[in-house]
């Protein structure tokens, strides 16, 4: 028989976040978000179970979610304003539009070899 006391922490708090997660963004409904987390939580710890792992606090998953927020907030005037909302010198700002830039033009450019 198995006891749920017995699930160590992490997985029931992994389980508990992917289940908010799931009935939050994807407006499923507990039951099967809990049947999906479970599932998912599966698969983690069948493979990395037992392991010593260090989970990094994804930075620069972080800055590249801001970045791109800036780039939808842009208009073409309002430097000032972004460099104000988001904590920013107006120099990060411009590099961080150009950067974008220089990306979506790039995604957008077909190649002249193909």
């Amino acid at each position: 028989m198995n006891n749920m006391n017995n699930i160590p922490e992490l997985v029931t708090d992994v389980v508990d976040k992917l289940t908010i997660l799931f009935i939050n963004e994807f407006k499923l409904d507990k039951p099967t978000a809990m049947l999906i987390a479970h599932r998912a939580v599966r698969l983690i710890t069948d493979d990395w179970g037992g392991q010593l792992i260090y989970i990094p606090k994804n930075m620069s998953g972080k800055l590249s979610e801001r970045d791109i927020n800036i780039w939808k907030d842009f208009n073409g005037k309002n430097h000032n304003e972004l460099a104000r909302r988001y904590d920013l010198t107006l120099q990060q700002i411009y590099k961080i539009l150009r950067e974008i830039g220089i990306r979506e033009r790039e995604k957008n450019q077909q190649d002249l070899f193909s």
